[in-house]
Order: structure tokens, then sequence, then C-alpha cells
């Protein structure tokens, strides 16, 4: 598929929000202050800066969407900052 970041998402034919990320197979779209993951398999259509996707179960996007949040936040360790190129003279 194309890239699927920085691209509006909509649900039946609504704006529903702005793609992020794509992460395990999820799809992962911010809508104002919260972040929803909803399964790639529900991505319909790609349409320049748009994305159609089917409804889905927001709860459980919510959810999957807190966890990536969680994932995504945690403290980097100076070992896999040096794993990147970043060495003692950062």
């Amino acid at each position: 598929m194309d890239d699927l970041v920085c691209k509006f998402v909509y649900v039946g034919g609504d704006m529903f929000g702005e793609s992020i990320d794509v992460h395990k197979n999820m799809l992962i779209v911010k809508v104002k202050s919260k972040f929803y993951a909803v399964p790639m398999k529900l991505v319909k259509k790609v349409e320049g800066d748009k994305i159609y996707i089917e409804n889905f179960d927001i709860k459980r996007a919510e959810t999957e969407g807190e966890r990536w949040v969680k994932e995504k936040s945690k403290p980097v360790s100076i070992e896999e900052l040096g794993k990147y190129g970043f060495g003692d003279d950062m």
C-alpha cells in the first residue's frame, strides 16, 4: 500500500482523524487528543491524501491506541541511543 502516514482518515464518508503511524498491522489515527489503532484489514481505499476505512469497534481501537501511546512513550536508554549512532558527545 502507499504511504499511509499524514493522511485524512474517513469512516462512512465522514472525516474521522489523521493517520500518524502504522504499527503492528494497525493504522494509528489521531483524533483531537486521542489515538485509535484500527486494523489495517479495514482500510478499503487510499486516494491522494485520504484513507477510507470500514466501521470499527471504537472502544477496542481506543484501548489499542492507548497501548500504542504507552509503548511509543517509553524512555530510551543510553544503550538504545548508541545503537542509532548517538554517543557520549550528545
